[in-house]
């Protein structure tokens, strides 16, 4: 295989690897991370958040809304819910990541869909 003959498949790589998934895709981890957002068994956001469309929000959290203006780099808001006693060791916020609640895939939809807020 010549150089040549690769360069789509390392054009898909790259632009994978740069998050230039289809809108579709895109979409498809808005809704699924939407779904684990409200989950009462996984991502439990409701239970300490209002989130727009929420049924039963909490209120121990900080309402979830502006969160792409208040976080412009994703990376600080998926910190947070990795493990937000890193930043914060007072927190009531559970490590989701690091006590393996959430794979890293599921906060990364979680996050894409709370930028949508």
């Amino acid at each position: 295989m010549t150089a040549f003959s690769r360069t789509p498949a390392l054009f898909f790589l790259l632009a994978f690897a740069a998050g230039l998934a289809s809108p579709a895709q895109a979409q498809s981890a808005v809704a699924e991370g939407r779904r684990l957002a409200f989950d009462r068994g996984k991502g439990n956001c409701l239970t300490c958040h209002v989130i727009k469309g929420g049924d039963l929000p909490g209120t121990i959290g900080p309402e979830l809304k502006d969160l792409k203006a208040r976080f412009p780099d994703r990376n600080e808001l998926v910190a947070i819910i990795f493990d937000e006693t890193k930043r914060n060791p007072q927190t009531m916020m559970p490590p989701f990541g690091r006590n393996r609640i959430l794979t890293d895939q599921e906060i990364s939809a979680i996050v894409d869909f709370l930028q949508t807020l």
